[in-house]
């Protein structure tokens, strides 16, 4: 089967001059990008089952989100919370918890999100949900999942999407588990964070040992590592230990800037939730308020850290950290436009979301850009989001792997 896309901009987000073509076709051939190349250069091939007409719009890459949650974690109290996140909680918990992930699902998919890294899950049922999407049972983008996050006792996302380990065996037990379960990724703690009661930001966790141990056996399966760290001395503990990606990085000083520099690990800064942090009901009664509280706090230092990695050229890879009850998926595109607001040119936002992120999924050379034999993982948007980057929130059509997900267009 053959898909024409003609008469829009084409933003293939690869390196050099064809990273923009201002009127561009777009063939797909079999879920696969058979041709890209500018109007009356690319030759339409006979026994085309459909053109669609996209004048007026642009054409890019599917947008990948790098840290999601999207199986919704339920909060302490709950009969889910402090079970150690295994499958044996409460069924009717865990039920409603993979009900509401089928709307994040949802909500990813008409957002022109294609792929997203599940970096935390409150039970195993994240790679029951990435299966189904694999074998075709349900529509969604494709998932990369660590499972359980692992964490110390009482640190960042216990109870919730992380499990407790002390010490090298019990971190590397716990990773194992997950790989055996089919982890894409190994998500370990260095640090607190804003959405655990008890702890600051500032607070370190998870040692460079322990960590070590984390990275070693997900790099021993082919896999990546992901840390939480937001504060320097986690930072540099985590990429000390070979971890490859820094979720969050609020407070980044020049040992960091250098550090990542230097190990080529990814900026994962995930800007936009704590600016939603701090605008929720910050007061003593609020369930909410300590979380407030911490989000006003890292606004002002997480925009210049932010500013200072994208000046040292650190390579950035753009994500939400949604999926909370508070915040569900889906809106990518806001992260990008605050990304745009602290300086970053429309262009570089968008390659965080596509290009880039592929690379740190180390799935580069399967999709990403859109580039010829790359999966036809296509999102077509109202307007030019080079010249403002809120047209990324107006999506019309949405393709993975040449498959059609969402179509506003029309067809001739």
């Amino acid at each position: 089967m053959t898909i024409v896309l003609e008469g829009g901009r084409v933003i293939t987000a690869a390196e050099g001059a064809d990273a923009v073509l201002e009127r561009g076709v777009l063939v797909i051939r079999d879920g696969r990008i058979a041709a890209v190349g500018p109007a009356g250069e690319v030759e339409i091939p006979a026994g085309v089952r459909e053109v669609i007409d996209v004048k007026g719009r642009t054409i890019m890459p599917g947008m990948i989100d790098a840290h999601t949650h999207v199986i919704h974690w339920t909060h302490r109290g709950s009969k889910l919370a402090g079970r150690g996140n295994e499958m044996g909680a409460d069924i009717d918990t865990i039920t409603m918890s993979l009900l509401q992930a089928l709307e994040n699902i949802r909500r990813l998919t008409e957002s022109g999100v294609t792929a997203v890294r599940d970096v935390g899950s409150p039970h195993a049922g994240i790679f029951s949900l990435r299966r189904a999407i694999d074998n075709g049972d349900l529509s969604g983008p494709r998932i990369f999942a660590s499972g359980s996050a692992i964490t110390m006792t009482g640190g960042h996302g216990y109870g919730t999407v992380s499990k407790e380990a002390d010490g090298v065996d019990e971190v590397r037990k716990i990773a194992r588990e997950q790989l055996k379960l089919g982890a894409d990724v190994i998500k370990v703690m260095a640090t607190g964070g804003a959405g655990t009661p008890g702890e600051e930001i500032t607070d370190s966790q998870l040692s460079s040992a322990e960590m070590a141990v984390a990275a070693e056996e997900a790099h021993n399966k082919g896999k990546t590592a992901a840390a939480h760290a937001t504060y320097p001395r986690g930072v540099l503990a985590a990429l000390d230990a070979g971890i490859d990606t820094i979720e969050h990085g609020i407070i980044l000083d020049d040992a960091c800037i250098q550090r990542l520099l230097e190990t080529r690990a990814y900026l994962v800064p995930t800007l936009e939730v704590y600016a939603r942090l701090a605008s929720m009901d910050a007061s003593p009664s609020s369930p909410f308020g300590y979380m407030a509280r911490k989000g006003q706090g890292a606004i002002g230092p997480h925009r210049e850290s932010f500013e200072m990695a994208v000046k040292a050229g650190v390579p950035i890879v753009a994500a939400t950290d949604a999926g909370g009850s508070w915040w569900l998926l889906g809106d990518l595109a806001y992260e990008l436009e605050r990304m745009v607001s602290y300086g970053l040119a429309p262009l570089d936002a968008i390659k965080t979301a596509t290009s880039n992120a592929a690379a740190a999924l180390r799935k580069d050379d399967q999709f990403g850009t859109l580039e010829t034999g790359k999966l036809a993982d296509v999102v077509v948007v109202e307007g030019d989001p080079l010249a403002d980057i809120i047209a990324l929130r107006h999506v019309s059509l949405v393709m993975k792997g040449g498959d059609i997900q969402v179509n506003n267009l029309t067809s001739r």
